[in-house]
């Protein structure tokens, strides 16, 4: 019988849906269920963000099948709804912040667009209320926040795997802190000191003490960028986590990330909608396509086990001899 690990690694093969093209982003229309080692292609409900299969893409070959960095160097998480369960009620804060630009003198005459950059273009005032909007409904979901299911046991493989960790949210710093106290406690770490996800990029972080403006948000890359900076990697060599297609896939895929892993807990796709619009082009779908949805964070490190076994078991074999014999190997280069 083989290992859970081996049998993840076997089925990787049918997970993805592929262009034509290898050197493209793959197009990703399902969704890995270990449960049952069984696939679902219907997990999205929404088929402008996530292309389903099709009869040409479940005969690409399996060595044009690239679903993660071969030699990952580590993983940039996203906080709501990935590392803790969804929590924000993000149709309450379109209505209220929606509510604050229609009575704002300025605000009344500007088109929709998403509600953590609209404040930015008020008046002080409709700012300010704007901020009290966020400060009430970030506040409420950090006292209901708890853990995603299999989050403590993913963090605490890749920490003891060599693998860095960090956190890119759109949410405060502040919050941020307490969920990484959440996870020490599960984690039974007890020093003040330690810091499970080095760094933490929120939305008020700035790359340099000095700047004036801080990083810019999801789905700009720019704090993938910062993050792979710090940490001395190239994008293709780093895994991104998230739970929006818009915000985290697109982030992903502009950076150049080597895995693109999309989150959808139960197969579910929840409103992460901050407001602004997307576009329906080929090239702006592609940029929202992951290159892997999972429906659990144990899932997940099920594949990260069987991308680091294969490449031990790589290492070994390619000492010994002259690399001929098929295998699985998820290369990162066409994401660079």
């Amino acid at each position: 019988f083989l290992s859970p690990a081996a049998t993840v690694l076997l089925l990787l093969p049918t997970v993805l849906c592929f262009t034509s093209s290898p050197t493209s982003r793959n197009s990703v229309g399902n969704t890995v269920g270990l449960d049952n080692y069984s696939v679902n292609e219907n997990a999205s409900s929404t088929s402008s963000l996530i292309p389903e299969l099709n009869d040409a893409s479940r005969s690409i070959s399996s060595n044009e099948q690239q679903l993660l960095p071969s030699s990952p160097f580590g993983v940039i998480f996203d906080m709501d709804g990935t590392l803790i369960k969804h929590s924000i009620n993000f149709a309450e804060m379109r209505q209220r912040i929606y509510e604050v630009v229609d009575a704002d003198p300025i605000g009344k005459d500007l088109e929709k667009d998403c509600v953590l950059e609209m404040p930015q273009r008020l008046t002080e005032e409709g700012q300010r209320k704007c901020h009290e909007v966020f400060v009430d409904i970030e506040q409420r979901a950090v006292d209901n926040m708890q853990l995603q299911d299999g989050g403590a046991e993913l963090v605490q493989f890749l920490i003891e795997s060599g693998l860095k960790t960090a956190v890119l949210t759109r949410n405060m710093e502040k919050n941020v802190a307490h969920m990484m106290e959440l996870y020490k406690n599960e984690m039974s770490i007890n020093d003040d000191d330690v810091t499970i996800f080095e760094p933490i990029v929120a939305r008020n972080t700035k790359a340099n003490p000095g700047d004036d403006e801080p990083l810019k948000s999801k789905p700009n890359p720019d704090g993938i960028l910062h993050i792979c900076k710090l940490w001395g990697c190239e994008p293709s060599e780093v895994i991104f986590v998230g739970d929006s297609a818009n915000d985290d896939m697109s982030a992903a895929n502009r950076a150049g990330c080597g895995g693109a892993v999309l989150l959808q807990p139960g197969g579910c796709q929840l409103d992460t909608d901050s407001g602004y619009a997307v576009g329906d082009t080929e090239a702006e779908i592609m940029e929202r396509t992951p290159s892997l949805c999972v429906e659990s964070l144990s899932d997940l490190k099920l594949c990260i086990e069987s991308v680091l076994d294969e490449q031990e078991k790589n290492g070994v074999v390619q000492s010994e001899v002259s690399g001929e014999e098929d295998s699985y190997v998820y290369s990162s280069d066409s994401f660079s």
